[in-house]
């Protein structure tokens, strides 16, 4: 349907990478269906690189396209040891020293951020009001199991104040 009628958002992997892929050409293109979408949050999280491979081109084009740098792409790997744990720890310093180094993230050679763990919504959720503090309605795509997409509604209910979250989920 018509995704692109909110200025900011953030949304899942499956039924939305082609999405991307309109609206970084959509963009560039200065159609405008995209007058009201400012910046798009992307999301994506899973419990291994593995499981990212079928995108990373994808992404890697849409990154390379972005002339607007309307995209911001984060991906979260979860199945890592807690984050206290020693592992975690030199994997995340190595990820950083390499991204500041590089632009690049050393496990998905994209500029996207990789982050270790799950998502913390709230706390995304509360940075993007502070950056966007003149956006009023905030559109949250989500795809994936139902417990995730239970916790992002719950994040979307918690903010408070002039801004609102609204998440359309697609569960699977």
């Amino acid at each position: 349907k018509q995704w692109y009628q909110r200025r900011v958002r953030g949304i899942g992997v499956t039924p939305f990478a082609s999405i991307v892929k309109d609206l970084v050409h959509r963009r560039n293109t200065h159609q405008s269906s995209l007058a009201k979408v400012k910046k798009v949050y992307f999301f994506w999280a899973s419990r291994s690189q593995k499981q990212f491979e079928w995108l990373l081109d994808i992404l890697g084009k849409c990154e390379r396209e972005d002339t607007k740098g309307i995209l911001d792409n984060h991906i979260f790997i979860t199945r890592f040891y807690d984050k206290s744990d020693l592992r975690t720890t030199i994997l995340y310093i190595c990820e950083r020293q390499f991204q500041g180094v590089s632009n690049r993230s050393m496990f998905t050679g994209l500029k996207a951020i990789t982050h270790f763990g799950r998502p913390n919504f709230d706390k995304i959720f509360e940075d993007l009001q502070q950056t966007h503090e003149d956006v009023r309605k905030f559109g949250v795509f989500v795809c994936g199991p139902p417990a995730m997409s239970d916790s992002v509604k719950e994040s979307c209910s918690k903010i408070t104040g002039k801004q609102t979250f609204v998440a359309y989920a697609e569960n699977f």
